[in-house]
């Protein structure tokens, strides 16, 4: 799947595995394999928690290819090699022929030397035990051969000089260890351990085992299919920590699981809607009693905070989605009123302290993170900003609470809040819509904005009149404007505006969220053809290039011809490369949208 002479390698991706912390990538300007651990959420650019995995014989240095699958990585030399297994306890192992394997102590940035190493000590039966402080324990097993470690105490500096452990073969050239994690609890060596090959069988069955929640991929993405679908397996958790039950990170150098993004993945999930819903649904285990607020994120080191940072209420769109995509079965009696309440005030959260004091249910946001739209230029006049996004997303919400309240009995409270979206939708389409886009409102007056956050109520399909639902097909699918070879611009390639240089975000990129916002919605408006035309540009290129986050549409400004400013590679201002987002966008369009489109 993944290798040094494949099509991807681990630079945009990593070797990982559903539930273990561990994870193998490729570092872009080494090129050595990179060894850490995604439980203390270090981002790997300034981590100094991460281990260069080295070939020897003897004294000397080999260099290496390698290639991985759901089940292995494996370093292969001229004279043996190293192979790489993952268990869902938080273990590695890991056995080799021929050769030593090194797994030496290298932060991200130099200067920070082996700060995140408190100390060495080695205890029975050749065990050695690391301790990282803030990171955690790691516990050294020799099964086969022995581990040297090396690590010199500098007395100046009162640290250590290096901290190196070597795995090395036996009598018939074989070594084979386990290295255990006690980042969230307090892990000990097994009295027993599995076969290396059983554990390589278990992952690869857990793989194939979690592909059958999605629907067949359209024909011709296979691959794009696998691709993706084990970036959101390898990101799954196990519970644990701050994790009450398993949810899926936004990438491993980020180790928490935002809010929307479990929504973005449960829409996707067709074939499981049981799965689907308890994804949906994960968040509000951390829901605020008192105001409704939902946290946005929760990770292993601490559950959900429910501060400032408030992210869009995407449950509504995704549960409407996941109800007309694959029915309401899962919506037993029990379950709408288990989450009817939590629904209700989580709603209730954004109509009253999200509320735009005009005496209705419009509301307003003081921060781009109520929006999703970080950069964009509808926040260009400044904040209060009344947005036609978000007010679509709580429009959904309103709709979905009113189906939570019908299916446990609650007729009247139903009705109710139907009724209250039903007048919130006209708002939006009589007061909101200048007949080309949406219009922001900032300070009470309209913004002039060319972004493409002004189409995306389209997200409410059929709920919209046919005359807005036509001119946002016709916008989306006009060639320069916002659609280019890749899929939509996040800013019209006409606007002065239009910014895909280094350390931007959607104001101009072409990224991952926005299309499955757009392609899903005018899927459910109708407009199947155009959506999977969409849709296709966005999943040809990253099947092309990498499942990340997003891409400059072009080297080059298209209204002025000026050069943009393109940091290339997987750094952390382009691409955000461990990206299950942009995987659970990618999902939905490759399972739902194309193949819709294909059976006309």
């Amino acid at each position: 799947m993944f290798g040094t002479n494949e099509k991807f390698n681990l630079v945009r991706a990593s070797f990982i595995r559903s539930g273990c912390g561990f994870y193998i990538f490729e570092d872009y300007y080494t090129h050595l394999l990179r060894l850490t651990n995604y439980k203390p959420a270090a981002m790997v650019l300034t981590s100094p928690y991460l281990f260069n995995l080295r070939l020897f014989s003897g004294d000397k240095e080999l260099p290496y290819t390698y290639f991985c699958d759901a089940g292995s990585l494996r370093m292969d030399c001229d004279a043996g090699f190293a192979q790489f297994a993952f268990s869902d306890t938080d273990q590695l192992r890991v056995r080799g022929k021929g050769v030593t394997l090194r797994i030496e102590l290298c932060p991200a940035v130099a200067e920070d030397g082996m700060t995140a190493c408190h100390g060495v000590r080695p205890i029975q039966d050749g065990n050695w035990e690391a301790v990282f402080g803030t990171y955690g324990k790691l516990l050294f097993k020799p099964l086969k051969g022995s581990i040297d470690a090396l690590y010199p105490w500098n007395s100046e500096t009162c640290g250590y000089d290096a901290v190196i452990f070597d795995l090395k073969p036996d009598e018939n050239g074989e070594f084979e260890a386990a290295v255990h994690d006690d980042m969230v609890e307090l892990n000990v060596a097994d009295d027993a351990y599995p076969a290396f090959d059983e554990l390589v069988r278990e992952s690869l069955a857990s793989f194939d085992n979690f592909k059958k929640i999605y629907n067949k991929p359209a024909k011709g993405y296979e691959q794009l299919f696998e691709y993706t679908a084990y970036i959101i397996w390898g990101h799954r958790t196990m519970t644990g920590g701050g994790y009450k039950e398993p949810g899926i990170m936004f990438q491993s150098s980020i180790a928490s699981a935002f809010s929307w993004q479990q929504s973005y993945h449960g829409m996707a999930m067709l074939n499981d809607t049981k799965e689907a819903w308890r994804e949906i649904c994960m968040l509000f285990l951390y829901q605020n009693e008192k105001t409704g607020q939902l946290p946005a994120t929760v990770s292993y080191v601490g559950g959900g905070s429910s501060g400032s940072n408030v992210q869009p209420c995407i449950q509504g769109f995704a549960l409407d989605a996941l109800i007309r995509y694959a029915g309401d079965d899962f919506l037993t009696p029990e379950e709408c009123e288990r989450m009817y309440p939590k629904f209700k005030k989580w709603t209730e959260f954004w109509l009253t302290y999200k509320n735009a004091g005009r005496g209705d249910d419009v509301t307003a946001i003081n921060s781009p993170h109520d929006s999703g739209w970080d950069d964009a230029s509808i926040f260009k006049d400044g904040f209060p900003t009344i947005n036609p996004d978000v007010i679509a997303f709580l429009i959904d919400m309103m709709y979905m609470t009113a189906r939570l309240a019908k299916g446990c009995g609650k007729t009247q409270e139903a009705d109710a809040w139907n009724a209250r979206a039903d007048k919130l939708l006209n708002t939006l389409v009589t007061e909101f819509w200048d007949g080309e886009k949406f219009v922001t409102y900032a300070n009470g007056k309209p913004v002039d904005s060319m972004s493409l956050a002004c189409f995306q109520p389209i997200m409410l399909g059929d709920r919209l009149p046919q005359h807005i639902i036509d001119k946002v097909t016709e916008r989306l699918t006009e060639e320069g404007d916002f659609l280019c070879e890749i899929g939509l611009c996040t800013e019209s390639l006409k606007s002065p505006l239009c910014d895909y240089s280094a350390n931007t975000f959607v104001s101009g990129r072409v990224v991952a969220p926005p299309h499955q916002f757009l392609t899903v919605g005018l899927n459910l408006a109708g407009k199947k053809k155009e959506a999977a035309m969409i849709a296709r540009r966005w999943c040809d290129n990253v099947d092309k290039n990498g499942v990340i986050l997003g891409f400059a549409p072009y080297e080059y400004y298209k209204l002025t011809g000026e050069k943009a400013n393109i940091t290339y590679g997987p750094v952390a201002s382009d691409g955000w490369c461990w990206s299950p987002w942009a995987a659970a966008a990618t999902m939905i369009m490759v399972t739902k949208v194309i193949p819709d489109a294909d059976e006309l």
